[in-house]
C-alpha cells in the first residue's frame, strides 16, 4: 500500500497483540506480537510466522486505560484484519506485517452465516 492510498493517520504506538490465523502453509497458529504503529484502518506488526498478503486474521489488542475512549472504553480491542503488505528482512527471523481492519470481530460473531 502507498503513503497515497492510507486513509488514517498512523501512531507509532507499541501495544501487545494477540494474532491468529493460517500461515502460507495453512497451518492454524496463534502468537503473542508487538503494533509497530497503528490507525483507524489498520495494524502494523512484527511476526515470524509466514504470512502472504490476503490472510485473514483475528486480531486482539490490547488498550492502554490512557486510550480507551479511542475504542469505546474496551480494555481489548477484537478486530478482524487482512494482511495488505507483507516486508521480509534478510538475515531476520521476523516480517512485518501491515494489516487492514475489516471490522469489530464481536460484530462478525453476530452476523449471519
Amino acid at each position: 500500500m502507498t503513503s497515497d492510498a492510507r486513509r488514517e493517520k498512523r501512531v507509532g504506538l507499541r501495544l501487545s497483540v494477540d494474532v491468529s490465523g493460517q500461515d502460507a502453509g495453512g497451518v492454524a497458529f496463534a502468537h503473542s506480537a508487538q503494533t509497530i504503529n497503528i490507525s483507524g484502518g489498520g495494524v502494523c506488526f512484527e511476526t515470524p510466522r509466514h504470512l502472504l498478503a490476503g490472510t485473514r486474521l483475528l486480531l486482539s489488542i490490547q488498550i492502554p486505560p490512557a486510550l480507551r475512549s479511542h475504542f469505546g472504553g474496551q480494555a481489548v480491542y477484537r478486530a478482524r484484519a487482512v494482511v495488505c503488505r507483507v516486508e521480509r528482512f534478510e538475515g531476520q527471523p521476523l516480517s512485518r506485517i501491515g494489516a487492514r481492519f475489516l471490522g469489530n470481530a464481536e460484530s462478525a460473531a453476530r452476523e449471519p452465516a
